[in-house]
């Protein structure tokens, strides 16, 4: 369903940030999420704190219209849940060229496998300036963490955006069916489906960063981007 630029030059590298050795990370310092406190290992006399960490997607010269992504493949029901949670982070990848609020997008893809039957949950990636932030003040973990990045995915929505395709399909089969991408405006986020995502034999989660293709008569300048975009703490929630 991406666009397909065919062009090997993009830099892209997932790797682990944490607290105990990016904290004076550059251009923007490691700070826990809000809301979120570090474990204890009480097995030590001391009380020692564990570590805490991320995982960043960096890439440099996205193309228009180009995504990169990490996926995991895992084995979960998640029918008894309504939700799914993830504090996203999101920060220029080259100084002299800085992205803008909205330039690029996240998303989390949730499916039986990655082409023919998932959902795709999309929003604009809100930039954090760079400069050193203080992990012991909530304000300064908020502009790291913002709250319009805050991915939080409603399952009742997802299964609204599949119904929306159905009815769709049926109306303008010449269109939309099972095969195309199609696209559910759910206010702030996008949601996608192809096929027949079935969350109840969830087999994949993905996780990545796209240059959306720009469009006639958009702001979007169409050039290649370069961003380092955080994910942390992936949870479900809303338990039934």
């Amino acid at each position: 369903g991406d666009y397909i630029q065919g062009d090997a030059s993009t830099e892209f590298v997932v790797e682990a940030v944490n607290i105990e050795e990016n904290s004076d990370k550059q251009p923007v310092n490691y700070v826990i999420p809000p809301g979120i406190e570090r474990e204890i290992n009480v097995g030590t006399t001391n009380l020692q704190q564990l570590n805490e960490q991320s995982l960043s997607v960096r890439v440099c010269d996205l193309g228009d219209g180009d995504a990169r992504a990490a996926y995991r493949n895992v084995d979960l029901d998640l029918r008894n849940y309504g939700k799914i949670k993830m504090y996203v982070h999101g920060e220029s990848g080259d100084p002299a060229n800085p992205i803008e609020d909205g330039e690029m997008t996240v998303f989390v893809r949730l499916g039986t496998d990655f082409t023919d039957n998932y959902y795709e949950y999309e929003i604009p990636l809100k930039v954090t300036p760079p400069g050193q932030y203080s992990n012991e003040s909530d304000a300064a973990r908020q502009q790291v963490w913002p709250e319009a990045n805050n991915i939080e995915i409603d399952f009742g929505r997802l299964q609204a955006a599949k119904t929306s395709r159905n009815r769709a399909s049926i109306s303008t089969p010449d269109r939309v069916n099972n095969r195309t991408r199609y696209a559910y405006n759910d206010g702030k986020a996008t949601i996608y489906v192809v096929g027949n995502p079935n969350l109840s034999t969830l087999k994949n989660i993905m996780l990545g960063v796209r240059n959306p293709k720009a469009v006639l008569g958009s702001e979007d300048d169409g050039l290649d981007k370069c961003a380092e975009v955080w994910f942390n703490e992936l949870r479900l929630s809303d338990f039934d």
